[in-house]
């Protein structure tokens, strides 16, 4: 019978340095092994590993213009129905014509402006590194793995097949 596994309300994650890829591949092999889901181990490396070991695999950090461009649909939907709502409740915009206007201006047209000018706002924002992922510039040709676990037993297990798969100094990240 196996013992219960101590979950805790706040996520931890464990890193390792690596400098092989053949380590690293032996660490996640182990990890899904161990049964950590692969959604919860990401693998993250400095630009000079990424040029070294994983030309042309490596993703480059993203802009954040999608992001952007839903939070701009958002805000113009509803900047665009209070609007209506307030064209519609104004005296003398009852007539046919003006409910047109009202439904095109309102909801439509902002909604669509509100995504293109979000949108171009976020191609020129980055999205920002975690915190956990800025350990791969500690070392000149990092490779990085991190695991967020979802218990001290899990933690305890990911810590030691990181070090036992070549990873060196396994740090636990709040």
């Amino acid at each position: 019978m196996s013992r219960p596994r101590t979950v805790r309300p706040e996520a931890e994650a464990v890193s390792a340095l690596f400098t092989d890829p053949a380590a690293v591949d032996r660490a996640l092999a182990r990890l899904v092994a161990l049964g950590i889901p692969r959604d919860l181990i990401e693998v993250v490396v400095s630009p000079e590993a990424a040029a070294l070991h994983y030309e042309g695999r490596a993703q480059a950090r993203r802009r954040e213009a999608f992001r952007y461009a839903g939070i701009g649909g958002l805000t113009g939907l509803i900047t665009g129905a209070i609007v209506s709502i307030i064209m519609i409740a104004w005296p003398g915009f009852q007539t046919p014509d003006a409910l047109a206007i009202v439904q095109l201006l309102g909801p439509n047209f902002m909604t669509v402006g509100g995504a293109a000018v979000g949108g171009l706002i976020g191609l020129f924002v980055h999205r920002r590194p975690r915190r956990i992922h800025a350990r791969a510039l500690e070392a000149p040709v990092s490779i990085v793995v991190v695991v967020t676990t979802r218990s001290e037993e899990e933690t305890t297990a990911v810590v030691k097949a990181l070090a036992e798969s070549g990873g060196s100094s396994p740090r636990l990240e709040r």
